[in-house]
């Protein structure tokens, strides 16, 4: 007999889209006006501009203003009735401690080691971007990027909950740690307030 004869039958209706993630994970956290919410493509990025081993971005990124992140006041929690679904991380070295312009890693050679936080769970860990991981994304002649896609997953941050990300960049290479400056984006599906309902 094979093995799927045992298993319970799955009602499976299409494919899970991204609002119905946030949709889900509102509804579980009680957050039941998210669904008037307009959905959207977001982008959010932070920057540490001092050459180190290891960085935490995203926390404290209230006290930074633009272009060294673009969260603003609120930092590193969003707002009630916001959220974002994550659905790529990418990484980049920032020239120069402006923030005003920066490098995709491909001629330093350097890799990203990396944990998301998200309240005080760890829900990436020790995950490794490498140079060049997805050049879709970003090439500027031959400076490919440091992508990874989160394809059929992403990872919903909710609204309120604190998060971060800690990197260790590290040679491409020689695997050894690397004493660079380190940026991140994240890009996925938003929800933003809808004024609406809301005023």
């Amino acid at each position: 007999m094979a093995i799927s004869a045992n298993m319970p039958a799955r009602n499976v209706k299409g494919n899970v889209q991204a609002q119905d993630k946030i949709l889900y994970v509102a509804n579980k956290l009680g957050l039941s006006s998210l669904k008037y919410m307009q959905a959207t493509t977001r982008v959010i990025y932070d920057q540490s501009v001092t050459a180190a081993t290891n960085h935490t971005l995203f926390e404290g990124a209230a006290a930074r203003s633009f272009p060294l992140t673009n969260l603003g006041a609120n930092g590193n929690q969003f707002q009630v009735d916001e959220a974002l679904l994550v659905e790529q991380i990418g990484f980049f070295i920032p020239d120069a401690a402006d923030g005003e312009n920066y490098s995709a890693s491909g001629s330093n050679n350097e890799s990203f080691k990396f944990d998301l936080i998200i309240g005080n769970k760890t829900v990436m860990k020790d995950v490794v971007v490498e140079q060049a991981g997805q050049q879709a994304f970003y090439t500027d002649g031959a400076q490919p990027s440091c992508v990874i896609t989160l394809e059929g997953v992403g990872i919903l941050i909710p609204p309120q909950v604190e998060f971060k990300i800690q990197v260790k960049p590290l040679n491409s290479r020689t695997r050894a740690a690397s004493s660079v400056r380190c940026g991140a984006y994240l890009f996925g599906t938003g929800v933003l307030l809808n004024f609406n309902t809301s005023i």
